[in-house]
């Protein structure tokens, strides 16, 4: 092996080390026996676990982020949907403009966007569960819209033109033709929305309020005012639990390939 190959290898070793490292101590943590952080852990309990859903307020959050990340995933898959459509067979001034604003929430900090939203919601007096949906949303959408996009940009519009040939409607051609081709790539594009909003912080900072407070943020605010941080881990590893659950019935279904590729 040449001297680039063993670099190479040493530097992906090092980025994997400093990615999954700390995931892996927290999921440690989390089965802690002890009081404090300790690494590694006296012994192995699940008491952390079982004081995180006595305690109601980060129960009642973890199941308002799953609800939320679930319609938010759906949403925002819906509208990359339609997007992808437009842009892909409308090319033109329009096309461009609507991919640009899909993508457009990667472009702007969380922060700002969390901010704007803020004083949009409070102009027009909207709720705040709306308000949080319609964020995660917008947070979401250029994931779901890209990975869709992807599949679509792939795809040989022959076949829905044979279907048009043979008598079939726009909707009809869609949902018999379209769809189970390319329906990989809006699985991916649903699989990473539901990622990034069971997950969103920066933006649902300014939004929540009594009552609707999503996991990330109560985790935020039981670290500044409880200090049980074992809590927390066990919070932690709820979350990277139910990602990994779904990613692998997502493997299951379509495969990782698949999933990677999109």
């Amino acid at each position: 092996m040449t001297f680039g190959g063993v670099l190479l290898r040493a530097i992906v070793v090092i980025a994997m080390g400093l990615i999954l490292g700390p995931i892996v101590i927290v999921l440690v943590l989390s089965f802690s026996s002890g009081n404090s952080l300790s690494f590694p852990p006296p012994g192995l309990s699940l008491q952390w676990f079982v004081e995180f859903f006595h305690a109601g307020q980060m129960r009642d959050a973890f199941l308002l982020s799953i609800g939320l990340a679930f319609a938010a995933a759906c949403g925002s898959t819906l509208v990359g949907l339609l997007t992808a459509l437009y842009t892909t067979r409308r090319r033109g001034i329009l096309g461009s403009v609507l991919q640009t604003l899909a993508m457009a929430p990667l472009v702007f900090p969380a922060l700002i966007l969390g901010l704007a939203l803020l004083l949009l919601y409070r102009t027009i007096n909207m709720p705040v569960l709306p308000g949080l949906f319609v964020a995660h949303v917008v947070v979401c959408l250029p994931y779901a819209f890209r990975a869709v996009l992807t599949s679509l940009q792939s795809f040989d519009t022959r076949y829905e033109e044979a279907a048009h040939s043979l008598g079939a409607g726009p909707v009809r051609a869609f949902m018999r033709v379209t769809l189970p081709i390319i329906w990989p790539g809006v699985l991916s594009g649903w699989l990473f929305a539901f990622v990034v909003s069971f997950g969103e912080l920066n933006t649902a900072l300014f939004l929540t309020g009594p009552g609707v407070t999503t996991l990330p943020i109560e985790i935020f605010s039981y670290l500044q005012f409880q200090g049980n941080q074992l809590v927390v881990a066990a919070a932690s590893a709820l979350q990277v639990g139910v990602i990994l659950l779904l990613l692998l019935a997502a493997e299951r279904v379509i495969g990782a390939r698949r999933i990677v590729s999109r």
